[in-house]
């Protein structure tokens, strides 16, 4: 049976399995977005869904120490609503 990939999250330095966080990629240009797929290019870093952890996160800015650039405030507001929904949908 193969192990499931688990990744880092930048917030709180928990593994986690990859599934269940939340991939931040910034593309070659500096554009930031979420990554619903896994797959999109350019460098990716990951968040838990946990609220203090994001809050960490953003306070620290181990994102954007991630991403090697600056992470917009919309994109805050995004992830905030990517939880949201995943929530949701596990709930169902």
């Amino acid at each position: 049976m193969r192990k499931e990939p688990e990744r880092t999250c930048v917030g709180c330095r928990g593994i986690f399995l990859q599934k269940d966080l939340i991939r931040i990629v910034a593309n070659k240009e500096g554009q930031v977005s979420i990554d619903d797929t896994g797959r999109k290019p350019g460098r990716g870093a990951y968040l838990c869904q946990d609220q203090d952890c994001r809050a960490r996160a953003r306070k620290r800015q181990s994102l954007q120490r991630a991403l090697r650039c600056p992470v917009p405030e919309t994109i805050w507001i995004d992830i905030d609503q990517a939880v949201t929904a995943l929530q949701d949908k596990g709930e169902e």
